[in-house]
């Protein structure tokens, strides 16, 4: 990949093309003649260096580049024609496992489009139905190892596809008006397909009539010296005091659990790179792909987590973390059971225990398990509940 400016404006060549400007709308390309080594390298590499590759590159060498002046990250004279590149992966990859509203659809779809649903029929896991469920997800997604554990919890056979950060291929077919994780799709024996989307939507369904709530006693949630300017949220802080109890603890877990999470586990630069790591080894990708996904992501989102962290004024993150998990123990001690449902699991407890199995086989979950022993009796007992993994493939991943 070459960078050349002309005129004021960064363009970037592409196998002997120049394509720019690479970040607003679709880049018109004119003939480059002179050979680019780097280029054509790379597109032998890979066959076709597409944008994935470039906000790969782009990305890790921006973030490398950032490190040597923390003060002005994203901000690099020295590198300009860079800084589309980063700046379009700000925009493409940061949370894409975030979920928006869900417009829940009725249509009848096609075979390539399941209907979008928000329930699931009775008798569509029941033993021997012959029922196929994917997931499809990011493997450090928070949102998505909510979904995960509680088809753990009820014993479902599931494969886990995941998702490229970047060019999200593997959903394109079926859902290509939703660029987000996690989705999952359920095709039964009679052909019927459906597709869920939405962390909490897919919980609520798989739970259906046997989620608990949480326990009367249960209070609601509230700030701690350090997540004050997480809770109440900012944006809607009616959320915080209207609903039930379960319902604001469910609007806590992604105000302020999931902030905390993104904060820690992206850190330091090593501990971003120690997250994505996964990809790395991941079957489905090619050696670009992976590294292309690994490098912007580790580039990308330890300058989210430093950005956030100023936003919140959040003097040590590690702290913040700690004060947010203690609360929330401290709900499950007072709610009298075992979780905040009480004697079993309810949605909060599959959306917190999601939360914190995100940074599995991270220095942000070593340090958490070793710092908060209040949160081991309820970690403890969620571990025992949801049990192994349904995951038909899950060798494919490997954490950490």
């Amino acid at each position: 990949m070459n960078a050349v400016s002309r005129a004021g404006r960064t363009s970037v060549c592409i196998r002997g093309r120049l394509h720019w400007p690479l970040a607003e709308g679709s880049p018109r390309s004119v003939r480059h003649t002179q050979s680019h080594r780097s280029a054509s390298f790379a597109s032998r590499a890979s066959g076709n260096l597409d944008t994935t590759t470039l906000l790969g590159t782009g990305a890790f060498a921006v973030a490398a580049m950032s490190a040597l002046a923390p003060a002005n990250p994203l901000r690099l004279p020295i590198l300009p024609a860079l800084q589309p590149v980063v700046q379009h992966a700000l925009r493409v990859l940061p949370l894409q496992c975030e979920e928006a509203t869900v417009k829940a659809s009725s249509d009848a779809g096609s075979s390539m489009q399941p209907p979008v649903v928000d329930k699931i029929p009775e008798d569509t896991f029941r033993p021997g139905s012959g029922s196929t469920t994917r997931l499809y997800q990011f493997e450090s997604c928070p949102f998505c190892r909510k979904v995960r554990g509680c088809l753990d919890y009820h014993r479902i056979p599931y494969e886990i596809v995941e998702v490229h950060p970047l060019n999200k291929a593997e959903v394109k077919d079926f859902s290509p008006d939703y660029k987000k994780v996690p989705i999952i799709r359920i095709e039964t024996t009679d052909g019927q397909q459906m597709q869920l989307r939405d962390s909490k939507t897919i919980v609520n369904a798989l739970l259906g009539s046997n989620n608990p709530g949480v326990a009367p006693a249960v209070p609601p949630p509230t700030a701690t010296p350090s997540t004050g300017k997480m809770w109440p949220p900012t944006k809607e802080p009616e959320k915080a005091t209207s609903g039930t109890v379960e319902e604001q603890w469910v609007h806590w877990t992604d105000a302020v659990l999931v902030q905390c999470i993104v904060l820690n586990v992206y850190r330091t630069f090593s501990e971003s790179a120690e997250t994505f790591r996964y990809l790395l080894t991941h079957p489905n990708f090619s050696w670009i792909q992976a590294r292309s996904a690994a490098w912007s992501g580790t580039a990308v989102m330890w300058a989210i987590a430093n950005r956030r962290k100023k936003t919140y004024a959040v003097p040590d993150v590690r702290v913040a973390l700690y004060e947010a998990v203690g609360s929330f123990a401290a709900a499950v001690r007072t709610g009298g059971g075992r979780f905040l449902g009480g004697d079993k699991p309810g949605a909060v407890d599959f959306n917190v225990y999601g939360i914190l199995r995100s940074a599995e086989a991270c220095q942000t979950e070593r340090d958490l398990l070793t710092s908060c022993a209040d949160i081991h009796p309820w970690y403890d007992a969620m571990n025992e509940v949801v049990g192994p993994s349904k995951a038909v493939n899950l060798d494919a991943v490997k954490r950490g």
